[in-house]
């Protein structure tokens, strides 16, 4: 069986092979360079090319071993055996060997991914002598060669525009780190769909959403119904039975609409009772970085705030605000050195809790006024001012970790709940005042921190320094007097003013 890459590149190839457990070697042939790819049962077993930079000597160069222990060894035979002996003589370390091995048979598919010229020979009788155990993990290759795929290209591998994509069954810790343009389109897919309907739902141009779609595809991230296959004879891809299941009730629109926003209601008040990171991402505090970036993923296919831009604004405020605690979480949780010290403080907020209740008093019903507005939020055991406070101060931990976004979303949380307390509007406004969009509102909320606390000369030099960005002299140097005119020590109040009477 052969063809050209040109027809059939070496990605789908590939991804056909592991789809359909093939085994065999594939032979390339690109100009004067020659690979070749040996498979078991659709895994990537080995592979090896004539270019020199790619040969075993060279990676053993690399990893330390002198020239001179190497030259006894015979130059033009293959790198297995080379391996093989090195590894007897004690001067490779069997985990070592496994090690450069892996790297260089990494490299030369990768290097054999980026042709898009020459043939391609398959044959399933040529199996690979030795066993091999070198743990080479094709999907982020694949998804790497997809993302370098030119756009004409990744178009003309997709004739129909109304081909069916479904979500895929590859678990997202498996490839390698999605960007944000892969999380968001992924999150676009939670059902079956036509192509051109996911294309006018991505928010990208189509170029842009075929190649993300392809390279996604090709890793098993998502599914298509449409793949060109050339290995017909052998075992057909896996398909899921379901035909002793009953029929599942078709929904109309209205009832899908309806299932899908008591869901987000569900979620947002889980997410609302979250007192931890870890009730957060709905995690246990023994879950894996790995578990962590799985539900991470899977809440962001979900419920991830672009997949609503047509809701009403008030939705998306609260997604964008919940979103910003989950990428918080996850942010913290997945790095170990942040989530020692977060256990840490989760262990001190604990026993200070359990000393607070031990001596506190409990309050007597019938002394409340009737008719009194409920400060406390029964759901999570804390009352509104400690939510914002808590949340308020997450906010300031993001920032310390350079989480600018997740610290937006904190921050216009607390100021949200307690609109009378000034350190939240001060806080927020000064974050929205670092993007030019949002300038305008980052004005309404350091006037509104002023408002609260007049006196407050860190105030008042937060909203000069905007006034002074939007090129509104005048006001800047107002408020800068009359933030030395508050605090007559404040030294950035002083330095302010004296840069804008400069102006």
């Amino acid at each position: 069986m052969n063809g050209q890459l040109g027809e059939q590149p070496l990605a789908e190839l590939i991804r056909e092979i592991r789809a359909k457990s093939i085994a065999g070697r594939l032979q390339l042939h690109h100009d004067r360079v020659r690979s070749v790819v040996y498979f078991d049962k659709g895994e990537l077993v080995y592979a090896a090319s004539n270019v020199r930079p790619l040969r075993l000597r060279e990676y053993l160069l690399k990893a330390g071993i002198a020239e001179a222990a190497l030259a006894r060894y015979e130059e033009h035979g293959s790198d297995l055996e080379l391996a093989r002996v090195l590894c007897k003589d004690h001067l490779l370390s069997p985990g070592a060997a496994k090690q450069v091995q892996a790297k260089q048979v990494s490299d030369v598919v990768r290097l054999a991914l980026s042709w898009t010229e020459g043939s391609w020979e398959f044959d399933p009788r040529s199996r690979l002598d030795e066993s091999l155990d070198l743990n080479v993990d094709t999907r982020p290759l694949l998804l790497e060669a997809g993302r370098r795929t030119p756009a004409k290209f990744a178009a003309s591998r997709f004739p129909l525009r109304n081909e069916v994509i479904s979500p895929g069954s590859t678990p997202l810790d498996a490839a390698d780190q999605l960007s944000p343009t892969e999380v968001f389109l992924l999150s676009r897919v939670d059902r079956p769909a036509p192509l051109n309907e996911l294309i006018a739902v991505s928010g990208l141009s189509e170029n842009e959403t075929l190649v993300h779609v392809y390279s996604l595809a090709l890793a098993g991230l998502l599914q298509r119904a449409n793949w060109k296959n050339v290995f017909f004879g052998a075992q057909p891809e896996t398909v899921e039975r379901v035909a002793a299941e009953p029929a599942p009730a078709v929904l109309t629109a209205e009832e899908k609409a309806a299932e899908e926003a008591e869901d987000v209601e569900s979620f947002l008040q889980q997410l609302k009772n979250a007192q931890t990171h870890y009730d957060v991402l709905s995690v246990s505090k023994e879950s894996s970085p790995a578990q962590m970036k799985t539900k991470y993923y899977e809440l962001a296919r979900r419920y991830h705030p672009d997949r609503y831009r047509k809701s009403e604004p008030s939705l998306i405020a609260r997604l964008e605000s919940a979103f910003a605690r989950i990428t918080q979480a996850y942010d913290t949780l997945r790095d170990d050195n942040l989530r020692a010290n977060y256990d840490s403080k989760l262990r001190a907020r604990q026993k200070a809790q359990q000393v607070a209740e031990a001596t506190a008093q409990k309050p007597v019903a019938a002394e409340k006024p009737a008719g009194a507005k409920a400060e406390s939020s029964p759901e999570s055991g804390l009352s509104i001012a400690q939510r914002a406070e808590l949340q308020f101060k997450e906010g300031l931990e993001a920032l310390e970790l350079g989480q600018r976004k997740v610290a937006v979303g904190l921050f216009a949380a607390a100021a949200n709940a307690v609109p009378k307390e000034a350190r939240y509007h001060a806080h927020y406004g000064r974050l929205l005042a670092e993007q030019e969009h949002s300038r305008r509102a980052a004005e309404a909320e350091l006037q509104a921190a002023i408002k609260l606390d007049p006196k407050n000369g860190a105030y008042r030099v937060m909203l000069a320094e905007l006034y002074r960005d939007l090129g509104l002299i005048l006001r800047a140097r107002g408020e800068a007097e009359r933030a030395v005119e508050a605090d007559p020590n404040n030294t950035k109040a002083r330095d302010l003013l004296r840069a804008l009477k400069s102006v």
